[in-house]
């Protein structure tokens, strides 16, 4: 049974620590963190890719749109192919990701054959 792998992004605002102030807070601009999303009969596993992207206000606010804080939160889980880029620089690096030849032990396990 071949695997389906997909490309699953956590985006989110950065949580910071204030020194001063001793209390965190989030950052202004959105991060993506990519990951390969793979299910098959075995079970559901996550790869961390390694990949993080900082976004611009342009990037944030383009994805802000699409994913209301106020549905979405500060940090969200979205299939690639569930949103639309905000820039080529980002599209460009999502899309230099080989999912089909990425071979890495998990980075988490979801679900196996024996939880499904």
């Amino acid at each position: 049974m071949t695997a389906e792998r997909v490309l699953d992004l956590n985006i989110f605002y950065r949580e910071e620590w204030d020194e001063v102030k001793k209390t965190a807070y989030y950052t202004d601009f959105f991060s993506i963190e990519a990951y390969i999303y793979e299910s098959d009969g075995e079970g559901t596993r996550k790869y961390d890719t390694g990949i993080v992207l900082d976004c611009d206000e342009y990037e944030t606010q383009y994805l802000a749109e699409q994913f209301p804080m106020s549905e979405y939160g500060y940090d969200f889980w979205i299939f690639r192919d569930e949103v639309e880029m905000p820039s080529r620089r980002i599209a460009k690096i999502l899309g230099d990701i080989k999912i089909d030849r990425f071979d890495m032990e998990p980075s988490q396990v979801i679900t196996d054959s024996s939880t499904m």
